[in-house]
């Protein structure tokens, strides 16, 4: 949810009441040290029984307005649910009886973050800014630093997994030709950092490559996440979400660029470096590839270390 930052920022800016945020645990530590939200209801159990239990958590708050980021049936449903009176935005997944006032969509595709800040367009709110910024605390710092006394700048990060799908994902074989280059040529070390369910994709990084020694593997939570990836000289990610924590905390970033369309993920940043192949496929938006994913194979890991080279010398 990085890239909801700058209409969270622009809301905060424009509310004379509280802000409340409802959603996943991991993701209000994302926004810490930025000071959106005054209060945030944890909601992270799936299930029919957990589901009715946040509606009647919400119910007896007597909440003035809602806004739905996810697109899904269920978010509406929520605080249609709930009985709160004014609920804002898009009309997907046939929601839109739920709602009190509907987002207009554009008719091309459009940068997420501008997707968000349509919704403060329709609030009649101004927007202060279209490039997402996060922060990483003192105290965040602190607790890294007390759990991880092993992790040494200068290194590199590699964000391996992707948790949209498989077609989203570099060859492995190509991070481990990578980690060599990286350590053989610039003499940093490397840290793999796997999401949920991926730590089994990094150690086979891990194995693969000769340097196996000063490429490490780390499991991190969102907290030491963003403190890891802050300190990192360069970051090399697949098109996924850590991608958008290493830009908003201003970190060179090299993404891997596979069948996603590009427009979806743009804003205004210097710190992203594309690494693509121009095919007469791409973009297909397809969790698995039904050809060669040539698309990312042929991203050759000599002209990402290229890019890493540049990254490092300027």
């Amino acid at each position: 949810m990085v890239m909801a930052e700058p209409f969270l920022r622009s809301l905060r800016a424009s509310l004379k009441g509280e802000l409340w945020g409802i959603g996943k645990t991991s993701a209000i530590h994302l926004y810490n040290g930025l000071e959106l939200f005054d209060r945030f209801i944890p909601y992270d159990k799936k299930g029919f029984l957990p589901f009715l239990n946040a509606v009647e958590s919400l119910k007896n708050i007597y909440f003035e307005r809602a806004i739905m980021l996810p697109h899904s049936f269920r978010s509406a449903l929520l605080f249609y649910g709930a009985h709160v009176k004014e609920r804002t935005g898009y009309a997907r997944n046939r929601r839109g009886f739920m709602l009190t006032r509907q987002v207009p969509e554009g008719p091309n595709p459009e940068p997420t973050v501008e997707h968000y800040l349509r919704i403060i367009d329709a609030l009649g709110s101004r927007r202060l800014t279209d490039t997402p910024t996060l922060s990483v605390t003192a105290d965040e710092e602190q607790r890294f630093d007390e759990r991880h006394l092993d992790i040494n700048r200068p290194y590199g990060v590699f964000i391996a997994g992707a948790q949209y799908g498989p077609s989203k994902r570099w060859p492995d074989t190509h991070f481990s030709e990578l980690a060599d280059m990286v350590v053989q040529k610039t003499g940093m070390d490397v840290y793999i950092l796997p999401g949920k369910s991926e730590t089994a994709i990094a150690q086979g990084i891990r194995e693969g490559a000769k340097e196996k020694d000063r490429v490490h593997v780390k499991d991190l939570d969102i907290r030491e996440l963003k403190v890891c990836i802050s300190r990192a000289s360069v970051v090399v990610s697949n098109d996924t979400g850590p991608r958008h924590i290493a830009a908003a905390l201003s970190v060179p970033t090299v993404v891997l660029l596979g069948p996603m369309d590009e427009r979806y993920t743009q804003y205004p940043n210097f710190h992203t470096h594309l690494a693509l192949k121009d095919l007469p496929c791409r973009p297909c938006n397809k969790k698995t590839c039904d050809r060669d994913h040539e698309c990312l194979k042929g991203i050759k890991p000599e002209d990402v270390f290229k890019k890493v080279e540049d990254i490092l010398n300027g």
